[in-house]
């Protein structure tokens, strides 16, 4: 029995060692693959030199590119030059990105270098970081000194995105001025190895408790719950071993790939980094300047382009205009009579109302001496009346008797005309009752005639006597189609005769005044096509043509005395209603008739010190900024004299990280 015994103990605990010895090999082999990334790293890093400068301190980073950007800064209190060195040239979000700033000043007659520009010594410099909307990210970062009359400062953004640091300086003699730069930062990469060596861990540990659970499962003589006692210790000793071991990896490889960036080398060492500008020509502004953007910079600056072709422009001569409603389409409400204006439920100002709809009443109350006389004016109605219907009255008697009459005479020669038959009564007596009758007939007639007109009669008077009323009401009907645009009184309000009450409006279709100098009509008259925009309506631009989309109505036949100037009227839709009566809009009147012309991008031309320039994409990495001659300007393009070709492609986005990057901007 005791040899039973000490077999089944032998043989749990052999389970359980296999186990634990599994679990043990398990974590070995897992700590080994934790620790292989440290150890490379340590020996690449083991014959460096630590008392070397910062910038050798990691040797085995690679040597990332440099951004370099300029920032010419003219105030008061002189004219300095700012001039930035960044690495990486795509920072990351979580990575610290490195900033450097050399400051120089223009000294007349100074024998520090080319131009005079000798460095500020002494220099406070301090910097924030701030969204490319304004939003305030980092305030007052405190820099450290890199060389003489230059800065450096270390910033790690949180997020992705579009930002601008700017640095503040003070000079040791109390001058101050500031520049900032664009930066844009991306999402770094995901880095798997965390994520693979986090599931390891999981399933390492999970594994471990299960198996030991299930090596004391399997006892027949041990119950669940003892099991699970005995397996708390090792699931202690799991959870503690998943703690590390993950911290351990967030310490070597966090989740986020993370990158070796060697550090920013002195201004000396930048002049020789990816990203660098020729000066070009001064005499021209620097026309000429080639700049060379890498490809990863290019995208992270969204660099957009256009080519340069030829183009039928709307453009030539650009006139100042106004919004006018149409002459038909608008009308004044005036009442025919003084009295009180009563208006329909739901007219109001922006109440929109149809061609010959009532839109209220007018009610004219007469005075006392008027009310007066409509009394008298009265009494005699009602007097006439009552004669009236005495006149009726006697009529209808004389109708009646008429009528008797012809009764009698019908029966005299009935009696007649049988007597006629028997021999008894001559001819002559049958044709005198008929005469009576027809006597009588023509009696009957006229009496019920005048007794007709007679009723006719006493309906006017008493249709007069209903007339005659203190109070008289006129309607007030719409002439146009349109809108209420303005209402002058209120309901209930008493008025005068021809007094404005509103004034409706139909802006479906409006008139464009222009007023354009004499001087100019000989293009005008020549033109059929034009284009405008209104303040009211920024960023668009609407074309006149004979299309369909408005067209020219008529050219004034008087000069303005005072102004030499001629009303040219376009008629153009407004189906939405945003062009509005006095607006004012800038119109361009095309001169330049059907022909094409080499035309840029409006967005592509920027503007300095009175010179215009754009850059020219010249294939690969490199920009060339050139200057340009411009000729006439439309909504989108303008003309190009001279400075460009057919064919080549012009920058229109990203042009403000161009400007940072070239020298003098």
């Amino acid at each position: 029995m005791k040899a039973y015994f000490l077999r089944r103990v032998l043989g749990r605990a052999s389970v359980r060692g296999r186990t634990f010895l599994a679990v043990l090999s398990a974590a070995l082999i897992f700590g080994v693959l934790l620790t292989a990334p440290t150890l490379r790293t340590a020996d690449a890093n083991g014959d460096d030199d630590h008392g070397a400068p910062p910038q050798s301190a990691s040797k085995g980073a690679s040597a990332a590119p440099i951004r370099t950007a300029e920032r010419n800064v003219q105030t008061e209190a002189g004219h300095f030059k700012v001039r930035l060195r960044q690495t990486p040239t795509d920072p990351r979000a979580g990575e610290e990105a490195q900033f450097a700033v050399d400051l120089s000043e223009q000294v007349e007659g100074g024998f520090g270098g080319a131009g005079g520009m000798l460095p500020v010594e002494g220099a406070t410099v301090t910097a924030r970081v701030m969204t490319a909307a304004g939003q305030a990210v980092a305030d007052k970062l405190a820099t450290h000194a890199e060389a003489v009359g230059s800065s450096g400062v270390d910033y790690a953004f949180r997020s992705s995105g579009e930002y601008k640091i700017i640095f503040d300086a003070r000079t040791s003699d109390g001058r101050q001025f500031s520049a900032d730069f664009p930066v844009s930062v991306i999402s770094a990469p995901t880095n798997w190895f965390f994520w693979l060596g986090l599931a390891a861990l999981g399933l390492v540990s999970a594994g471990a408790i299960f198996g030991y659970y299930n090596s004391w499962k399997r006892d027949d003589a041990v119950t669940a719950n003892v099991a699970a006692r005995k397996t708390v210790p090792v699931a202690i000793a799991a959870l503690v071993f998943f703690g590390l071991g993950t911290a351990a990896l967030a310490y070597y490889a966090p989740p986020r790939e993370r990158r070796a960036i060697a550090h920013l080398p002195p201004a000396s060492a930048s002049e020789t980094s990816e990203t660098a500008a020729s000066s070009g020509d001064p005499a021209l502004g620097g026309s000429g300047a080639t700049i060379t953007i890498p490809k990863e910079s290019q995208l992270l600056f969204s660099i957009r382009t256009e080519p340069v072709a030829e183009r039928q422009i709307a453009g030539g001569l650009k006139v100042a205009g106004t919004v006018r409603a149409r002459p038909d389409a608008q009308a004044v409400i005036s009442p025919p009579v003084s009295g009180r204006v009563l208006f329909n439920q739901g007219v109001t100002i922006g109440t929109g109302v149809g061609r010959g709809q009532r839109i209220g009443t007018i009610e004219q109350i007469l005075g006392a001496p008027e009310q007066a006389g409509l009394e008298a004016q009265s009494i005699q109605l009602r007097t006439a009346a009552l004669e009236q219907q005495a006149r009726q009255s006697e009529q209808n008697a004389l109708a009646q008797q008429a009528r008797t009459r012809l009764t009698q005479a019908g029966r005299e020669l009935q009696r007649a005309t049988n007597l006629l038959e028997v021999g008894a009564a001559p001819r002559r007596r049958v044709e005198e009752a008929q005469t009576a009758v027809r006597l009588a007939e023509q009696e009957v007639a006229s009496a019920e005639q005048q007794s007709r007109v007679a009723a006719q009669q006493v309906r006017v008077a008493q249709e007069g006597v209903a007339s005659v009323d203190p109070v008289r009401t006129f309607p007030l009907v719409s002439p146009v189609t349109g809108i209420v645009s303005e209402l002058k009184v209120t309901s209930g309000q008493q008025v005068e005769a021809g007094a404005q009450l509103m004034n409706i409006v139909n802006l479906t279709t409006v008139f464009l005044e222009a007023q354009v100098f004499e001087r100019d009509l000989a293009a005008v008259r020549e033109s059929r096509r034009a284009s405008y925009t209104a303040a009211g309506i920024p960023g668009e631009v609407y074309r006149i043509s004979e299309s369909g989309d408005g067209r020219l109505v008529t050219i004034g036949q008087t000069v303005d005395s005072q102004t030499r100037t001629v009303p040219v009227i376009y008629e153009v839709p407004n189906p939405l209603k945003r062009l509005r009566e006095g607006m004012f809009v800038e119109i361009a009147i095309d001169t330049t008739g059907s022909q094409t012309v080499l035309s840029v991008p409006k967005q592509a031309v920027i503007t300095e010190q009175g010179r215009t320039f754009v850059f020219v994409f010249k294939g690969g990495e490199t920009y060339e900024k050139r200057v340009v001659v411009l000729g006439a300007e439309g909504q989108d393009f303008y003309e190009v004299k001279s400075g460009l070709q057919a064919g080549e492609r012009v920058v229109t986005e990203g042009i403000y990280q161009l400007r940072s990057t070239q020298p003098g901007a």
